[in-house]
């Protein structure tokens, strides 16, 4: 799965997909679609390695694509057909031009939402008309996406709507990209990030489902070239916690509806993802498919109980060590040891 960052020319795209994937883009990247991939910055792989001091950490990643912009308008037919292909959207507004931030992102929001409900429009009215014609559509396929175009005919976006899993899977087959998550990044200032974002740009993505994220992408670049401690002054000297960036590949993460379990030990202490609702053996298949075939059952506890007791030892011994059987719905900060036999 990977998220696709799109947006208009010169709004800042680029830079953030350099800074998120240390690739450094030259002239003419921008004519193909550039793969990379970002570290989940977890803190709790960061404590984890403290009471483990492993010889390995493996953070989780995240797949980012950059799709080809040829250009102003921030969802071009080459964009458009690229992203059909693409799990969620990063979507980049640049607003540091001059003009009111909160107003240009406003605009770029309904300009998304617009843009995407009238190419859906158009890919399922032509569905629909070729069902009608050679009445070759799988059981449901007609009255599902009668259901979607009047979504769409009343300029809703599709992912607003609820859809079974199932619905949502042909939905997907189609390519329709309304319905995939999205989040808005405010690429603003330095001295606009401080503010934070307007309540009327915060309530105007609610609407629409869409996450926002309010960042300055040049900020970003600059601290992504820092080693820690420099990094820790900079932010310090612009009274921010953390890089935007951590908090972007986090909401990557949310919004492929991924969590991330755990697996520890003096060789390794590596995280994990996983899709939500997942079960304890696909947990394992993530592992390795050895551990899937020959699945005993999963030992394991939580992120918060190893943090509230310190040791394995004691997190045994307050009793929150549990053994699950292969139709366990791992949660997301589960510290998993699979037992298994090949």
């Amino acid at each position: 799965m990977k998220v696709g960052i799109v947006g208009r020319v010169g709004s800042g795209r680029s830079s953030l997909f350099s800074a998120l994937t240390g690739q450094q883009l030259g002239p003419g990247a921008a004519a193909k679609t550039r793969l990379g991939v970002a570290r989940v910055a977890d803190q709790r792989v960061d404590r984890l390695v403290e009471i483990y001091k492993p010889r390995s950490t493996v953070y989780a990643e995240v797949n980012l694509a950059l799709p080809p912009n040829t250009t102003a308008a921030s969802l071009d037919a080459t964009t458009l057909r690229e992203m059909r292909d693409l799990s969620a959207y990063a979507h980049v507004v640049g607003a540091f031009g001059g003009e009111d931030p909160a107003e240009k992102v406003l605009a770029e929001l309904l300009e998304l939402t617009t843009e995407m409900v009238l190419a859906d429009m158009e890919r399922v009215e032509k569905r629909i008309a070729n069902i009608k014609k050679a009445r070759s559509a799988r059981p449901g396929e007609e009255a599902l996406l009668e259901r979607a175009d009047a979504q769409l005919a009343g300029e809703q976006p599709l992912r607003l709507a609820d859809w079974s899993e199932e619905e949502r899977g042909l939905l997907t087959e189609l390519g329709l990209l309304s319905q995939r998550p999205v989040v808005v990044v405010a690429n603003v200032t330095e001295d606009a990030v401080a503010d934070g974002a307007p309540e009327a740009v915060t309530a105007a993505a609610d609407d629409a489902g869409l996450a926002l994220l309010w960042l300055s992408v040049p900020l970003e670049v600059e601290l992504a070239g820092l080693d820690d401690e420099s990094r820790a002054d900079f932010l310090e000297a612009y009274g921010l916690s953390s890089p935007a960036a951590d908090r972007f590949v986090m909401s990557c993460l949310a919004l492929l509806d991924q969590i991330c379990f755990f697996t520890v030990g003096a060789d390794e202490v590596r995280a994990w993802p996983l899709s939500r609702g997942a079960h304890a053996r696909r947990a394992a298949r993530t592992i390795h498919s050895d551990l899937e075939k020959g699945f005993i059952r999963a030992e394991l506890f939580t992120y918060d109980d190893l943090m509230e007791h310190k040791t394995e030892a004691a997190v045994k011994a307050a009793g929150k060590l549990r053994m699950e059987g292969k139709e366990y719905i791992v949660q997301d900060g589960d510290v998993i040891n699979v037992r298994f036999n090949v």
